[in-house]
């Protein structure tokens, strides 16, 4: 038996689609994102956090921030993990509607600043974002933006601002924002998620700790690992060297 039998090398129809296969999907991994991460904070438990206190959800790392009025050492109330089902959730504020599963409330001027665990650059994808309204039975008005600033790999930061939606019945529906329409396949290493409350022309934080936020279902795409490449570049070698062999033999018969 010689070498090329161990290969077992399939029909030359057959091989050209695993080849065509294997192309296809090398270029595919090259145009596109690798598979989005969600973080929908279902497996986490309800809790609150001070600024400077951090929790981790799947593979990325969540530091909780004081509102700016507080400096950079402010330990102040300033985030928590909610559960939309609770009907105690929101004993003053108005908790956002539309959504019954777990999500994170910025609260207090504060914002949260999260990245990959293992330190690895993402893009990113979407957010589901709604205002948390600091007291109940507000008149319906978009009150704000949610503020999405990103740290780029190789530094600069590049921010984008969605408006709130109007409040229904008193308390803000939760809403999707296209953050990769904004942001592009751009890295990051980074990203701090906050809000801003109208004021005339301007949008302000800090702002009398009213500008509050929630948000669930954030999509970050995380750069492959390049031993992936390496995989798929070996698969096609493979093929390629089963088809040369293949040729030889055609060409001695």
């Amino acid at each position: 038996m010689n070498d090329f039998m161990l290969f077992q090398a399939p029909t030359t129809p057959g091989l050209k689609k695993m080849l065509a296969a294997a192309v296809g999907a090398l270029a595919l991994m090259g145009a596109a994102p690798a598979m989005a991460d969600t973080i929908d904070f279902d497996t986490l438990d309800p809790n609150i956090y001070n600024g400077l206190e951090t929790f981790d959800a799947g593979a990325y790392h969540f530091q909780v921030i004081d509102t700016p009025a507080a400096g950079p050492d402010g330990t102040g109330f300033a985030g928590a993990i909610g559960n939309g089902n609770d009907p105690f959730l929101c004993q003053i504020a108005a908790c956002p509607t539309g959504n019954n599963s777990f999500y994170y409330l910025g609260v207090n001027d504060g914002s949260v600043k999260i990245s990959r665990g293992d330190n690895k650059a993402f893009s990113l994808g979407s957010v589901d974002f709604a205002f948390l309204a600091p007291v109940d039975n507000l008149p319906s008005y978009s009150y704000g933006q949610l503020t999405v600033s990103a740290t780029k790999t190789g530094g600069g930061t590049v921010s984008y601002a969605f408006d709130f939606p109007e409040l229904v019945g008193g308390a803000s529906p939760f809403v999707t924002a296209n953050l990769q329409g904004k942001f592009g396949n751009a890295l990051f290493s980074n990203v701090t998620i906050s809000s801003c409350i109208f004021d005339g022309n301007d949008c302000l934080n800090p702002y009398g700790n009213q500008a509050q936020f929630a948000f669930d279902n954030l999509t970050l795409a995380p750069v492959p690992e390049p031993t992936t490449y390496a995989m798929m570049g070996m698969g096609l070698a493979v093929m390629s060297l089963v088809a040369r062999r293949r040729a030889k033999k055609n060409n001695n018969v």
